[in-house]
């Protein structure tokens, strides 16, 4: 996993934004899970929550 904490919050929207990109070209479930856990990572560094995401794809 990548660490967010030392980025520009413009930075890590941008790489917020291909995580999400990347979880839609996923040829598995494991991988799209994997790709939306790191990018809920990203959200709770931004927002302080992300409102359950995994969940809905469970």
């Amino acid at each position: 996993m990548n660490q967010f904490h030392d980025q520009h919050p413009a930075a890590e929207l941008v790489n917020l934004m291909r995580l999400e990109e990347g979880a839609r070209s996923c040829t598995t479930r494991d991988q799209a899970r994997a790709i939306i856990r790191e990018a809920d990572q990203v959200k709770r560094h931004l927002w302080g929550t992300t409102e359950g995401t995994i969940a809905a794809h469970d």
